[in-house]
């Protein structure tokens, strides 16, 4: 093979590699938005452009719980298929370990473990990660290298998150990372960019200046996530001008849209062996807790079909044994809702995968099963499940109005 050949063949493996790591970065980030239509507690947007050749870029977002949503932005130092892999395996394993463990510093060090073990050719990450209580508004976040991201407060001020807190994740195992943490009032927003949008040592007129868009956030013209994302991304692109893109552009905001929950409201906790005469058990207890902080007879039955439902289900189908489980239940009320969780260790077994039955049907026609989670469903106002760890979690929300 000739010189001219073997330069095409290597030229057209790259072009290839290049491309399916494309494909894995369009596939990997959230694309879909409003992301979460059913809570008004906070809204996020992001994007992500890509360069002429795969620039490594990613970004994810995920509730944990119902309490806690955690959001990071990522770049791989480096380029086609095995990029791509660091990059898809990177947010793989923050997505398990963030499941069970609300510290970005825990997450960072358990990540930079399992990545340098993994990582032969020591392809870095520069990695951001934020876990915000939407309840409270508190903000846990840690910085392994990234581009420092700007807050900024609903009064005006604008402000950056610049304490690095480690190195680049997959520098070496044994590394321990840090966190910091803030509190964010009604409406204040976090915007994080990656380095394609504000490149470092490009402060002219070949890039989009940090204090460029620090400006342009403190305008007070962007009020929503997503017109912050788009117009720091616009600007970046008008600045580079006709030139080829040569990095990812990646740009990602969250807003706390709700004021803080200063302290936690009031809280019923029991214990109860699966077992279907416990129901009766569990229904006192939540009158007695209903009639105290006075949640209103029409909700209180209704609760008690749901708890009904939720505890039939988990003890006729999350148990393959005989043995005695227990099953935590859990009640909290706060200003505007009334939040019932279901915990068990049975097998995985989500309820709301359930179909949903036809009601238009005569009863001889009908599926079985699936009624009552429909039920369920019709009553409250949200209904989530996770499977954390090795824990089945079923969340129900009533509004009060």
């Amino acid at each position: 093979m000739d010189k001219q050949k073997k330069t095409e063949t290597h030229k057209k493996k790259m072009d290839t590699e290049l491309a399916v790591g494309r494909e894995i970065q369009k596939r990997i980030v959230p694309s879909e938005f409003p992301a979460f239509p059913d809570h008004d507690e906070f809204d996020v947007y992001a994007t992500l452009q890509p360069a002429r050749e795969f620039g490594g870029d990613f970004y994810d977002f995920f509730l944990i719980g119902d309490d806690r949503f955690c959001f990071c932005i990522g770049n791989v130092a480096g380029k086609g298929l095995q990029a791509a892999l660091i990059m898809s395996v990177t947010k793989t394993i923050i997505k398990s370990r963030a499941g069970d463990d609300f510290s970005p510093a825990s997450i960072f060090t358990h990540v930079n473990e399992q990545l340098s073990a993994f990582n032969p050719a020591s392809i870095l990450v520069m990695l951001f990660m934020g876990i915000l209580n939407i309840k409270t508004g508190k903000l846990v976040y840690t910085n392994a290298g990234h581009h420092a991201p700007y807050l900024k407060r609903q009064a005006g001020a604008v402000e950056r998150l610049e304490r690095i807190h480690g190195p680049l994740i997959g520098t070496a195992r044994g590394m321990v990372y840090g966190e910091d943490n803030t509190a964010l009032s009604k409406n204040d927003m976090l915007l994080l960019c990656s380095a394609g949008v504000t490149p470092a040592g490009m402060e002219g007129d070949n890039g989009y200046s940090s204090k460029r868009l620090q400006a342009l956030f403190s305008s007070g013209e962007h009020d929503s996530p997503q017109h912050i994302v788009h117009a720091a991304i616009s600007a970046a692109k008008k600045i580079s001008g006709e030139a080829d893109q040569l990095w990812d552009m990646t740009s990602l905001a969250v807003q706390f849209t709700r004021n803080p929950q200063e302290s936690g409201g009031p809280k019923m906790e029991l214990t109860v062996p699966n077992q279907l005469s416990e129901n009766a058990r569990v229904k006192t207890h939540f009158d007695t807790f209903a009639e105290l902080y006075g949640i209103p007879d029409q909700i209180r039955l209704k609760m008690h079909v749901v708890i009904d439902e939720l505890l039939m289900n988990i003890i006729s189908y999350a148990y393959p044994d005989e043995d005695r489980h227990d099953i935590g239940i859990k009640v909290e009320l706060s200003a505007d809702r009334l939040k019932v969780s279901m915990v068990d260790d049975g097998i995985p077994f989500n309820p709301l995968g359930i179909e949903t039955p036809d009601t238009e049907l005569a009863l001889e026609e009908r599926k079985i099963g699936g009624l009552g989670i429909h039920l369920v469903r019709k009553m409250m106002d949200r209904v989530s499940y996770q499977r954390r760890i090795d824990k089945n979690v079923i969340t129900v929300q009533k509004f009060l109005n």
